[in-house]
């Protein structure tokens, strides 16, 4: 039987201040001393997608997070990593300290429409030759 794995909570980082950040296989990380993650304040669930293919005789993971924001205030950071928070307690990241970086893409709506939504929709996406990391604390 699986187990439903719902992401409740996503914070970010600069690349630069997860240096302490050590793989310890192809799916999981660790941090060997604490990293202070800025969290996103989010409209309900993350979505998460991982998908997998071959590339050049590689196996290559397009990690996908979508989530909603009432923040307006554009991501303008470029190299960030992202660790999300499962109702489970768990806790995974996308990104390392290293490239490849997740794209971080927005729809930021301004409608002219009163009912209609006015959330923001941000979409980060990672390429890497590992999936999303399940951090192991």
């Amino acid at each position: 039987m699986s187990k439903l794995v719902h992401v409740h909570k996503i914070e970010m980082a600069r690349v630069d201040n997860i240096s302490t950040m050590r793989m310890i296989s192809n799916t999981s990380c660790r941090f060997t001393s604490p990293v202070v993650f800025d969290e996103i304040c989010i409209n309900e669930l993350v979505d998460v997608t991982i998908e997998d293919e071959l590339e050049n005789n590689q196996k290559m993971y397009t990690t996908t997070a979508t989530f909603q924001t009432k923040d307006k205030k554009p991501l303008t950071e470029r190299r960030m990593a992202f660790r999300l928070t499962a109702n489970d307690g768990k806790r995974y990241m996308i990104g390392t300290y290293g490239r490849p970086y997740p794209i971080i893409k927005e729809n930021n709506p301004f409608p002219d429409d009163p009912k209609d939504s006015s959330l923001k929709t941000v979409t980060i996406t990672w390429k890497a030759t590992v999936p999303m990391l399940l951090i192991l604390e």
